[in-house]
């Protein structure tokens, strides 16, 4: 059985340090940038196996140079058998 964990994140940043903001987040493990609106903000998402290792991963967000506040919009948590999360993965990304 696995653990399968998925958050959304709205990510400000200082105008002058988005770019660099966007690539570092894509760099992370299991963060995927979505978007940027013209108000410099950063829909994100971050998925992995733990909820303490989501929530760390919160906090590394929130320390990178030029984020002004990262806040979770949305989490997900489930349990599930390990023949089940590929199933989970197609009806996340549909």
């Amino acid at each position: 059985m696995s653990e399968y964990n998925l958050c959304s994140l709205l990510v400000h940043s200082q105008p002058e340090k988005l770019s660099d903001i966007k690539q570092t987040l894509e760099q992370l493990a299991g963060t995927e940038v979505h978007a940027s609106t013209e108000n410099h903000r950063l829909i994100v998402t971050v998925e992995a196996e733990s909820r303490k290792v989501i929530a760390q991963q919160i906090l590394d967000v929130q320390k990178i140079d030029g984020v002004l506040s990262a806040a979770m919009i949305y989490q997900f948590s489930d349990d599930i058998d390990d023949n089940e999360f590929e199933s989970v993965e197609k009806r996340m990304s549909a």
